[in-house]
């Protein structure tokens, strides 16, 4: 690709800034349009809507292909694409269905069919835990990222949906709509706030690192910026004649790069909305434009067909004075990274993989407790940290309880090891450890079989999957909310002992026959010492367990002393 470098440099300069641009390289006609672009985090691979195929930037080759060369048709066509920030999976949104591709083994994890899916209204949340997308009658969808299954659905709008991103502090998704409308849907809240930007369709929005601005683009080539998060206009131009136009914030924050129907990409200072730079990037109109990580590149992709001879999708340098040095042709030929955003990644493909199953349930019919919610969440963050593949749910009903063991079981069978993390209610009757979900409403002990999860469930599951290693772990020990309304006691508290088979190891939050504390703090007294000595370096699993049990038992003066029954047959280490 050295060769490919000073195809073609323009210099302009401007108030004392030296621009340039220079064509790195051109990659072909794909024989269709680009219609969206996603750089992987670390920088070194580039991917295409359209007929979606991933290049790599060292030498400008196409190294994946979600579909063999010349069998393409227009079923096929992708409205975009998007790489996760933990660099896991891309997601492919085409009409009527979604691709989720794991970007590991370069191979499609499912396809989702959804007839009523907005295909450019997909994106997926920094923090790669959701893939998020909207419907054609307003509603707005949270899939988990790991199980792919539904976990939160809301009518958002009466208007019909444009587009989507999610912003990078993983706070809003914000949605433009066909009437010029941006509305923000708050992650954790649930809150929505909306302002009108454009008398016509929200075709693009972006937002940059820094999230002090939103820009949105529209159908007749226009761009309003606004703040963060407020959504207050801040300006309006005419930047493109009309017709389709895409936008992407440098990571900086200080320029907006735009392309449009004129073929032209131009750069706008912002927040002056000021043109720095154009130039004539495709003999077809701009479909999209993308910076790298790091800002060092824009890509562009341009509307195309198979009778074209055009060029429809480019790499640029971009560099604006010191603000933003250009890469050299010896960074990218030597791999060298060039994102600066930390990304959470898997040991190497020669490590054990690791598979956890993280259950949190508080809001009970019976009671809420404060805190399981918090612990499912602070287990799942410190899992990934360790290079576990983390399957995490939160307030679940009976059947979504089983299911969710069932699919982690049967994921298992491809796993060196699993753990399963469940924080709420738990009880024993008659001899058994039960798991309580969240609608059981148990009027009397004989219901509890019938209404509740038995704890063996999860343990037969995950040596039945033929892993090495089995980790059991029940911050579950609470006092039965429900045991008042019986007309007898249960026949013991807490949770009774299990033995633990052959590579496994179960650890509870307090002794067998005894209560815990859910805690008064962010997270549960048990989690909370998990949590801190997890992060402990070099010392093993039944150190780890040892360490909990001295810093409960302290914090708790003896009344609350976790246990663990193990047969592990070896050293387990995070």
């Amino acid at each position: 690709m050295k060769s490919l470098f000073l195809l073609l440099a323009t210099l302009h300069i401007s108030a004392g800034i030296l621009f340039s641009q220079q064509l790195v390289t051109s990659f072909g006609n794909n024989n269709v349009a680009t219609t969206s672009i996603s750089f992987a985090p670390d920088g070194r691979h580039m991917f295409i809507g359209g007929f979606t195929k991933s290049f790599d930037l060292a030498n400008g080759s196409i190294d994946m292909r979600t579909l063999k060369k010349d069998t393409e048709t227009n079923a096929d066509l992708a409205f975009k694409v998007e790489v996760s920030r933990d660099n896991r999976i891309l997601v492919i949104s085409k009409v009527n269905r979604l691709e989720i591709w794991d970007l590991q083994s370069r191979t499609m994890t499912k396809a989702i069919r959804d007839m009523q899916l907005v295909e450019p209204a997909v994106s997926i949340t920094p923090d790669s835990r959701y893939i998020v997308c909207m419907h054609r009658n307003g509603e707005i969808v949270f899939r988990n990222a790991v199980s792919l299954q539904i976990s939160h659905e809301q009518k958002l709008t009466s208007e019909t949906p444009a587009s989507l991103t999610a912003s990078p502090d993983g706070k809003l998704i914000l949605i433009g709509t066909k009437a010029g409308t941006i509305i923000s849907f708050d992650i954790s809240t649930h809150q929505i706030n909306a302002s009108k930007a454009a008398v016509e369709e929200i075709q693009d929005i972006s937002i940059p690192e820094s999230c002090e601005y939103v820009a949105a683009s529209s159908s007749n080539g226009r761009i309003w910026l606004g703040s963060y998060p407020d959504l207050k206009q801040v300006r309006s131009w005419q930047a493109h004649s009309s017709g389709l136009t895409s936008i992407s914030f440098h990571p900086s924050g200080e320029y907006l790069a735009s392309g449009g129907k004129d073929k032209f990409i131009r750069i706008w200072e912002i927040p002056g909305g000021i043109r720095k730079e154009e130039w004539e990037a495709h003999s077809n109109p701009v479909y999209s434009v993308a910076f790298s990580p790091d800002g060092a590149f824009l890509a562009s992709g341009s509307d195309n067909d198979a009778f074209s001879r055009a060029d429809d999708t480019r790499l640029w340098s971009f560099s604006a004075g010191e603000k933003m040095a250009a890469i050299t042709a010896q960074d990218i030929s030597t791999n060298k990274p060039l994102n600066t955003i930390p990304v959470q990644q898997r040991p190497d493909t020669d490590s054990p993989r690791r598979l956890a199953l993280v259950i949190g349930n508080g809001n009970y019919l019976a009671s809420t407790l404060a805190n399981p919610e918090n612990d499912a969440r602070a287990m799942r963050d410190v899992l990934l940290e360790f290079g576990f593949d983390v399957l995490e749910y939160e307030n679940l009903t009976q059947s979504q309880m089983k299911k969710a063991m069932d699919e982690f079981g049967e994921k298992l069978r491809n796993y060196d090891a699993g753990l399963f993390f469940y924080a709420g209610h738990g009880i024993q009757s008659k001899g058994y450890n039960y798991l309580i979900p969240v609608d059981a409403n148990l009027k009397s002990e004989e219901q509890v079989e019938y209404d509740c999860v038995q704890a063996d469930r999860i343990l037969a599951l995950m040596e039945g999957s033929g892993s090495k290693v089995n980790i059991i772990i029940l911050d579950a020990c609470r006092n039965n909310p429900f045991e008042r309304s019986w007309t007898r006691s249960a026949t013991g508290k807490g949770l009774a002992f299990m033995n633990a088979p052959s590579g496994s190891l179960i650890a509870y939050a307090t002794a067998p026959g005894s209560t815990a504390s859910d805690g008064s703090g962010k997270n549960g007294l048990y989690t909370s010492a998990i949590l801190e000595s997890i992060r402990i370096p070099d010392i093993n699993i039944l150190q780890i367990f040892q360490n909990v049990r001295s810093i409960v038992s302290g914090k708790s003066e003896g009344k609350q002393v976790p246990w663990e029954s193990t047969s592990l047959t070896g050293d387990f280490y995070f």
